[in-house]
């Protein structure tokens, strides 16, 4: 299921917030269970289908989060439990930054790194931030989706050195 689609909206890592909320309400209109309470069993499970697609798609295409592993995944470029291998340079880097928390004993110092792995984030992002606000990744090449690929994986790496850090 192809929950851009599903809402007629293009596929793009930024999605419109309104179209989305109107799409959604129109099919939870059309597949209320109250409009097959006279309906066969088959087309009120399908109207009860219907409706649990539309919840979860509704759902991953408002987090933000999930929207960029979600269309990397439907136009091929992140498969699950694909094991991607980070850059050498990138993950001493990363190295580096978990032995500086680690021998960080006041506050001070660990704000110092907490600073740093944010300034890391943000140099990551900046090359692609055009692409990711693209209307539709229709118009990105294929190295533009291989280096937000890169930045995925990057981004996560540091999201869960955070969480660790905190």
């Amino acid at each position: 299921m192809n929950y851009f689609e599903l809402f007629g909206l293009p596929i793009g890592f930024k999605v419109d917030a309104q179209k989305l909320r109107a799409a959604f309400m129109d099919i939870q209109k059309a597949s209320h269970p109250d409009k097959f309470s006279q309906a066969t069993e088959a087309e009120q499970i399908l109207a009860l289908e219907n409706s649990a697609n539309a919840n979860k798609g509704f759902s991953l295409l408002n987090n933000a989060e999930k929207i960029l592993p979600y269309v990397l995944e439907i136009k091929g470029f992140l498969i699950a439990d694909e094991k991607y291998a980070l850059s050498p340079d990138f993950l001493m880097e990363m190295m580096e930054l978990n032995e500086a928390w680690m021998d960080a004993d006041t506050q001070p110092e660990k704000d110092y790194v907490l600073a740093q792995v944010n300034t890391i984030k943000n140099e990551i992002s900046t090359p692609i931030q055009s692409l990711l606000e693209a209307d539709s990744v229709d118009t990105i090449s294929e190295e533009g989706m291989l280096q937000i690929k890169a930045y995925y994986y990057k981004k996560k790496y540091l999201d869960r050195i955070l969480a660790d850090f905190r």
